[in-house]
């Protein structure tokens, strides 16, 4: 648990000792993923409010919204992968602080885009038998509220567990460098035990971030996935850092200072 405590520690360090330079590095993709989301708000409102609605029976949303809805799905899923890659480049790459290297060119980012499209189909292979396991014990535990949500939190950390194991090919790739899925493993599995307090660790902030969007639920559809995509911008340059930080100690071999 200390290992995990301080890789921890490290990867929020990097995030906020400085703030405004974190601010700085990934503006650009907050800007695309918020702006995307706005566009959605204001063109899609209709489709957002129905969706919301959807267990009321009520009458399904226009299909030029869901459209839109879609296409500003898929962008905001670029804009998650610019904060990552720029994340990824500012902390292994930018030595004296200048920025330069840290801008991607178009090449790069579509290489991470598809190593990121292929980690997510190895991850959801890899998490079948995570996810029938999970519903099993569903069934056992029948309708009981504590126990489903015990169970959900533990499936939770299973699949953070595995997406730590697995996830290290996503900063190499922002580096330039291909790694394959099975390296990731095999440069993880001395912390393997680790990663599991790392997982438990990251389901906690989650969970916060959860809560905290429950509190502030604005009625506005649009204003509220608005909230949302800034709440997921935070719960992803979290585990993004930690990629970072797992990629700089155990493949470049830097110490957590």
């Amino acid at each position: 648990m200390i290992q995990a405590t301080a890789l921890f520690t490290h990867a929020l360090n990097m995030l906020f000792h400085a703030p405004a330079t974190t601010l700085r590095v990934i503006l650009p993709a907050v800007l695309w993923v918020m702006g995307a989301t706005a566009v959605a708000g204001v063109l899609a409102g209709d489709a957002l409010g129905a969706m919301d609605q959807v267990i009321d029976n009520a009458a399904p949303p226009p299909t030029d919204q869901l459209l839109i809805l879609i296409a500003c799905g898929l962008a905001g899923i670029l804009g998650y992968a610019l904060m990552a890659v720029l994340w990824h480049r500012h902390v292994l790459l930018d030595r004296d602080g200048s920025g330069a290297e840290v801008r991607p060119g178009a090449r790069l980012f579509w290489a991470y885009v598809w190593r990121a499209i292929v980690l997510g189909f190895v991850q959801f292979l890899a998490a079948i038998p995570i996810g029938l396991a999970m519903l099993l014990l569903g069934g056992l535990a029948g309708s009981s509220p504590a126990a489903l949500l015990l169970i959900g939190l533990a499936a939770g950390v299973a699949f953070l567990w595995l997406a730590l194991r697995l996830s290290l090919v996503l900063p190499a790739a922002a580096m330039g460098r291909v790694m394959a899925v099975r390296e990731s493993w095999r440069a993880t599995e001395p912390l393997a035990g680790t990663l599991w307090a790392l997982a438990v660790l990251l389901a906690v902030v989650n969970t916060l971030l959860g809560v905290i969007a429950g509190m502030l639920l604005p009625a506005d559809p649009g204003l509220r996935l608005m909230l949302d995509s800034l709440l997921y911008l935070i719960e992803g340059l979290v585990f993004v850092s930690m990629l970072t930080t797992l990629y700089g100690h155990l493949i470049e071999g830097r110490e957590l200072g």
